[in-house]
């Protein structure tokens, strides 16, 4: 039998009124939380997006309108950091088993001394020498393109293993023949075997691994690096092969003193008749051409200090210069004859066939082209 409850007895307006008051104020109450905690989630959300996204995606350089990333900036800077270290580690560990007190040893403690101060300015001059490597190679690879120059995934493949010391098809050791009457004493220094496949795999696979660990750097990003070795290497060799091989030249001789007024003195005896190479072996400073009467050769433009070679280049055959202020002292410069088209001594176009890349990239680097944002805190703290 069910029990029968006492019958609920019916609100009155009042307490009907302060109910529905309640409802209101609770529902305020869910508003005003539900609007704070949005607001506090879309502030660390907009600083989580500026912070992770934002940042990391602006451009640390452009160049030509190929933005560079902070954040492959900062990839890298991680990178070079990551190889410093190892490579002072290295250093390091020689010198601990040296001893310096023993002579023998002397020239390879400062050796790995030497070493050991170029890698740590490395380290000081790192931020802006990864930023000026990027966008090198920004510039070579857009270039490269231009002129349909490639690089395969086989080519990259073959440069890795080389880097890492192993051959494929490593050339087979000729014997020497042996000509000698006396007898050999000597016991042949038995020859380092080359490095297997199995060895290679192994030793790059966990240079990977350490890489990514230490440094957050990917596979795809570090063979990346060996591509715009190539890159580089291939478009210097084709800026080499475009480098004039004759150019305007100027035959001279100069008479080199240390003081204005010596070079007034020399100016005053030649415009008195005075003979220019009886005068420049006389008077002359210049080890090099004094005994010859001063005289230099043929030269293009690019061999000489910049004010000398302005002011010998400005003369005609005959013509004697003003007193040119170098930083080797006071000269009076003679031109003899010119040729506009003459051919390059070797050692010079050979010195310029190598310089071909640096001297493009030096010209590139100043254009409008590159644009740089670098600051301080795009730098990734060190951990």
């Amino acid at each position: 039998m069910v029990k029968k409850g006492k019958p609920t007895e019916p609100l009155t307006r009042k307490q009907i009124s302060r109910r529905e008051r309640e409802a209101q104020q609770r529902r305020i109450l869910y508003a005003i939380v539900a609007v704070t905690a949005l607001a506090v989630v879309s502030v660390l959300g907009y600083g989580f997006y500026q912070e992770y996204v934002v940042k990391p995606s602006a451009p640390i350089a452009v160049v030509n309108d190929k933005p560079i990333s902070t954040r492959d900036y900062q990839t890298m800077v991680k990178y070079r950091r990551f190889e410093l270290a190892s490579m002072i580690a290295r250093v390091q560990n020689q010198l601990a088993i040296l001893d310096p007190t023993i002579e023998e040893q002397q020239f390879l403690v400062q050796y790995f001394q030497q070493q050991l101060q170029q890698l740590q300015l490395q380290q000081m001059n790192l931020p802006m020498d990864v930023l000026d490597s990027m966008i090198d190679d920004e510039l070579i690879r857009q270039e490269a393109a231009r002129r349909n120059i490639t690089v395969t995934p086989e080519e990259v493949q073959e440069e890795i293993e080389l880097q890492f010391g192993y051959q494929r098809n490593p050339p087979t050791p000729t014997p020497t023949p042996i000509t000698a009457t006396v007898a050999i004493t000597l016991t042949p220094t038995p020859t380092e075997a080359p490095m297997t496949l199995e060895e290679f795999q192994r030793n790059y696979s966990e240079y990977v691994i350490a890489m990514r660990k230490n440094a957050g750097v990917s596979e795809a990003t570090f063979r990346r690096l060996f591509e715009s070795n190539i890159y580089r290497r291939k478009l210097q060799e084709a800026l080499a092969a475009e480098v004039p091989t004759t150019a305007e030249q100027v035959h001279a001789r100069h008479i080199l003193v240390d003081t204005e007024e010596e070079a007034q003195k020399v100016k005053e005896r030649l415009q008195a008749g005075e003979d220019f190479a009886a005068l420049a072996k006389e008077l002359s400073k210049d080890p090099g051409s004094a005994s010859e009467g001063g005289d230099l050769g043929w030269f293009p433009r690019g061999m000489m200090v910049t004010e000398f070679e302005e002011a010998a280049f400005a003369l005609q055959p005959g013509q004697i210069s003003d007193i040119v202020k170098t930083s080797y002292g006071y000269h009076i410069i003679q031109l003899i004859e010119r040729d506009p088209n003459r051919p390059l001594d070797e050692d010079f176009l050979a010195q310029k066939k190598a310089s071909a890349l640096d001297d493009w990239l030096a010209e590139q680097r100043q254009s409008e082209a590159v644009k740089r944002y670098w600051s301080s805190d795009k730098v990734p703290p060190v951990k």
